[in-house]
């Protein structure tokens, strides 16, 4: 038995060809039968775009850090505080309804919605935000205290208390607009220009274009008479008719 090496022979290779040709061919047609035969997706249907915050929004957080400073004894208290909490530091309450910070594609910041209100008779209160960065758009006006925001911890939260607005789907214009009442534009923003009543085709019929033609004149056509020959030109006259040859001109003559 001899055994023939050296790969497949031509007509082994041109058997090859058309069974691997004829596999891909029922692959392909497979795929296009599933593809086809199955449930696709509507075409056209318009999609409404993902509710998303803009890139600059602030990122809510779950936790205020504020420093606390008595100025009577110089003694510093560094406070966690929840949203929504409350903590008391010796006759002062601080309460955190919100606490917001930058994100991090731009300047470092944090933000907190604070209550501070002193338990003294006569104690100050604030209600507003305090920055990190800018401390003095937000100050605690009191003798006795000084109130710091430092940063936001916590888990991230949603950066307004209400939920975004859902988004409005577009409205796709329609292949053949509809004409509007009263000559208004349509509902894509077009203009239908409609022929007037002797110019619309029969039911049925296709309008043909026609080109632009002269109307017809009932009137004669005019007859322009020829014009008469100019007269011929008349030589110049001279002071001596014996000297009405010569080409040079004489002193005393008239021209």
């Amino acid at each position: 038995m001899r055994v023939r090496a050296g790969g497949l022979s031509g007509r082994g290779r041109v058997r090859h060809g058309f069974l691997t040709g004829g596999m891909g061919m029922l692959l392909a047609g497979a795929v296009g039968a599933g593809l086809t035969g199955g449930q696709g997706f509507a075409a056209g249907v318009p999609l409404a775009p993902p509710a998303v915050y803009p890139a600059d929004t602030w990122q809510g957080r779950t936790v205020a850090v504020i420093r606390v400073l008595d100025k009577l004894d110089a003694h510093v208290e560094v406070l966690s505080v929840p949203v929504g909490g409350t903590a008391h530091y010796k006759n002062l309450e601080i309460g955190v309804a919100r606490c917001v910070a930058r994100p991090p594609t731009l300047a470092p910041d944090a933000a907190a919605w604070l209550d501070l209100r002193d338990t003294h008779p006569d104690g100050v209160a604030f209600h507003g935000w305090m920055l990190a960065a800018e401390p003095a758009l937000g100050v605690l006006e009191s003798p006795l205290y000084d109130v710091r925001m430092i940063r936001c911890e916590g888990q991230n939260t949603a950066p307004t208390p209400m939920p975004l607005a859902t988004p409005v789907v577009p409205v796709l214009p329609s292949a053949t607009p509809q004409a509007a009442p009263g000559g208004a534009p349509a509902a894509d923003g077009t203009h239908l220009l409609v022929p007037p009543p002797g110019m619309q085709p029969t039911p049925g019929t296709t309008a043909q274009p026609t080109p632009a033609t002269a109307p017809a004149s009932t009137q004669a056509p005019s007859v322009v008479a020829p014009q008469a020959p100019l007269p011929p030109p008349v030589p110049f006259p001279s002071g001596d008719q014996n000297r009405a040859g010569s080409a040079e001109p004489k002193t005393g003559d008239t021209y």
